[in-house]
Parts: structure tokens; sequence; C-alpha cells
């Protein structure tokens, strides 16, 4: 778990480059100016910043996207980029002029000039976190604060993450819908900095539908109850063909290593069974519960 979290740092990213160099750098490379360009970031699916480059005179062209997502990268540095911006998009505006004003849209005249991107990114960073700094999982909701999903998984051998779910439910469904999709994911998107979302993965040793939700609530309790000592909890559960499912938020690493991986063992769960991560970053790591375990399938 603390590699885990040595992995998520900042450590060997690119940093945000100044924005004249940025744009010396996309002018060298593309031939394209998008000094006198505006940019307009707002969140969406999945707490991603969708981000809007209005380029005067621009064509609408693949060229010019392109250009526009290389330039916020290095406008906002890899490590925002990569965690928190979802899609660049490059659209043409007029270049100027007495018909300016006549030919703006509404989303146009309130964008930003580019230099100052990202000043917006994180204030708009900031205003989300500080909306999660409240938020807790340590104690269970009403059941009706939680939203369910029914899946329809394809047949195979074996599953990779959690393909071969058949029913879920999440006390955070846009988190949930998100790493369904397979979109980026990062753990600072949906809780405070330092936790981390993971998911208890285990082969049911149960064929029938009541035992094996039987046996899902005991691992379920034994999560909660060890993982609210320190801030953490149970964010969702699922039933898939082959697996069942816990999903998890960590905010104490120690936990897991040192109470939850022995507990888990002491139930005599599965030796296929892992502690893996729904950070993007951290999808070739995982937790084996035995130390003979198995390696997890992977695609």
């Amino acid at each position: 778990m603390q590699r885990a979290l040595s992995i998520l740092s900042s450590a060997g990213l690119a940093p945000a480059l100044p924005c004249e160099l940025a744009l010396a750098q996309i002018r060298a490379r593309t031939g394209l100016e998008f000094a006198r360009a505006r940019a307009r970031a707002g969140f969406a699916r999945g707490h991603l910043l969708d981000v809007v480059v209005y380029l005067p005179g621009g064509n609408g062209n693949t060229l010019e996207s392109e250009a526009a997502e290389d330039l916020v990268r290095l406008l906002v540095g890899e490590e925002l980029f990569e965690r928190w911006i979802g899609s660049v998009l490059a659209t043409p505006t007029v270049r100027g002029g007495l018909l300016t004003v006549l030919n703006e849209s509404a989303e146009d005249r309130s964008a930003l000039p580019i230099e100052v991107l990202l000043d917006s990114v994180r204030a708009a960073i900031a205003g989300l976190e500080q909306g999660l700094a409240g938020s807790s999982f340590s104690h269970p909701c009403e059941t009706d604060d939680w939203f369910a999903f029914e899946l329809s998984p394809e047949p195979a051998a074996d599953y990779a993450e959690q393909d071969d779910l058949v029913f879920c439910s999440t006390r955070v469904p846009e988190l949930k819908k998100c790493f369904l999709r397979g979109e980026p994911f990062f753990s600072g998107r949906f809780a405070a900095a330092g936790a981390l979302f993971t998911y208890l993965k285990y082969e049911s040793r149960e064929s029938s539908p009541d035992a094996r939700l039987a046996e899902r609530a005991k691992l379920e309790e034994l999560c909660q109850r060890l993982l609210a000592e320190h801030g953490g909890g149970v964010v969702g559960v699922g039933l898939g063909v082959r697996y069942g499912y816990v999903d998890l938020l960590v905010v104490e690493p120690d936990c897991v290593r040192e109470r939850l991986l022995p507990e888990l063992r002491a139930l005599e769960i599965s030796k296929r069974s892992w502690i893996l991560f729904c950070d993007t970053e951290l999808k070739s790591q995982y937790l084996p519960i035995y130390s003979d375990s198995p390696a997890p399938f992977r695609d």
C-alpha cells in the first residue's frame, strides 16, 4: 500500500511551463498561434475537467484540437493533466474587429485568456476538494442513499478488474460509473488527499445466491469495522459471475496490511482474493490476501 502511495507522488512528472514557453513550443511544432486564444474549464462526468480552447480564426479541424490538447498539457503540467483533465477541444472564433462581440457566443465571452488557464484549473480543483473535505464514509449510510446498477458481462474463462459484475450498489455513483467506464481514475477527485479507493476481489466459495450474499455481508462488515476506525469504510459492494466485490476507501494504509489482511485470512477467504486499486496509475499493483495467492487475471 505504501508503494501505491509512492507511485502516486508527482515525482518524475513534467511541471507546468510558463505560458510564453508553452506557446512557443506549440508554434514551433504545429505552426499554430494560440497567443490570443481563450479557454474555459468545467467539470464533466467523473469529476474530470473538460477544457474548451477558443482559437481566433481557427478552422475547427483535428490538428487544432490536438495542438490545443498539447498546449493544455504544457500549461497545467503532467500531474494535473493526467489526473484531472478529461477532454480538450479547440473551437474557432472570429479573429476580432468591430463584429467580434456580435459573433461571440456566451461561452466564448465567459472564457478567460489562455495564460490564466492553470489558475482556473487550480481554483476549480480547490473548490471540489473543499466539498470533499467534509465527506466521510466511516459511518454506514441509509440504504436509500445507495445506488444500484445491473450489468450484463460477456461469458469468459476469467475476468479482469470487475468485468464480471452482474449487480453492484454504491454510495458514490459518479465514482463507480467512472471506474466501470474505464475512464481515467484518480482517487483525489472523489476523496480527501491521501485516501485511496480500492476494492476487495474474491472468488466466492458459495454457489447459491443467498449463500453468496451472506458471504459478502460478512466480508463487508469486517472491512467497514476496521477501516472506519481511521475514517475509511465500505463505499460499494457487488456480485459477479465468478467473483464478489467490496469497494473500499482506505485512509490509513497500515490498517490494511496489519489488520485487514490477517482478519480476511482468519475468515478463510479464497486463495484467489486480492486488494486492487481503482486509480489508473495503479492498475498493475495489487495486494494478495495470502503470500501464495496467484496473480489476478489481467486482460
